[in-house]
């Protein structure tokens, strides 16, 4: 494997937010919803990361929302490397004091945003966005490598000043990149298949967003599955991806979730890495199936 694998952590199912189309169901509660590890067994997982080529991104829920993953951010940091950690966040408590932490242990920080501070979006708090932005000032301010993640919805493509108002946002601010996602109805976006566009009206607001940032300091990064991305798009289960549950399952597809955020189909189910050792996982039967795998995703 030349490229490093990057691996979706999710650490947690625990969020200060309901978004209503989260992939994870995070913040919400009941008896759906599987245990979650504890610290001491988060960093147990830490150890049976025993593979030297891969990136990990912890996301969530929301993983700054207890300090103690601050403990896992840095014993993944020793382990890995600074280089090879990077946090997928909203921005929560990310003060001056967590950027500086931040700043000498992760690659990067990605904060999903589908407007600017202050511009209400129908399916997000109004907090949102303003959490989003003061945390994206504070990580420059660190010298942390910023990104901001719009999932692109149908809400963009009949409501442009969004993107216009973040682009904007994003240039002001010396944002460092904008990635692109395209928009699955998985997790609670089940109930809003509304809001996925077609392949030409991916392509059309891809195109114009280009547009729209020529001339900017913007460095855009679109998603594989977008149409219009320059990337290879065929499918990146195993070959190029995995995701970590909070309770240690491991998944090949990050997007392949239900409702509440657990593994859709035993297909994507490759073992339990706090159980397992990462090589052992990666030799799995349904690993072996999705590494031979040819073709688009099967999503």
């Amino acid at each position: 494997m030349n490229k490093k694998l990057s691996i979706i952590w999710n650490v947690t199912y625990k969020c200060p937010w309901k978004c209503k189309f989260c992939i994870m169901d995070a913040g919400s509660s009941g008896t759906s919803k599987p245990k979650e590890l504890t610290l001491n067994e988060k960093l147990q997982i830490c150890r049976n990361i025993d593979l030297p080529n891969v990136k990990v991104d912890l996301s969530g829920g929301e993983v700054m929302l207890d300090k103690k993953h601050l403990a896992l951010i840095d014993e993944l940091s020793k382990k890995l490397g600074k280089d090879s950690v990077g946090i997928s966040t909203s921005g929560f408590k990310i003060d001056e004091e967590v950027a500086k932490f931040l700043s000498t242990r992760v690659a990067d920080v990605e904060m999903t945003a589908d407007a600017a501070p202050g511009v209400h979006y129908a399916y997000r708090e109004d907090s949102y966005h303003k959490t989003a932005g003061l945390a994206a000032k504070n990580l420059k301010k660190a010298g942390v490598y910023t990104g901001l993640q719009t999932v692109l919805t149908r809400e963009h493509l009949e409501r442009q000043e969004l993107l216009i108002g973040l682009r904007d946002f994003m240039s002001e601010n010396e944002i460092d990149e904008w990635s692109l996602i395209r928009y699955f109805p998985s997790g609670r976006g089940e109930h809003f298949k509304n809001l996925a566009m077609t392949e030409k009206e991916n392509l059309d607001l891809v195109n114009r967003i280009k547009d729209m940032c020529e001339g900017t300091n913007i460095n855009l990064d679109i998603h594989y599955l977008l149409p219009g991305s320059p990337k290879d798009h065929q499918c990146r289960c195993v070959k190029h991806s995995i995701g970590f549950l909070p309770d240690g399952n491991v998944t090949a597809c990050f997007w392949g979730l239900d409702g509440t955020g657990s593994i859709k189909n035993s297909k994507f189910y490759l073992g339990n890495i706090l159980e397992q050792p990462l090589s052992e996982i990666l030799n799995s039967k349904n690993a072996v199936y999705w590494k031979n795998r040819c073709g688009r995703c099967p999503l």
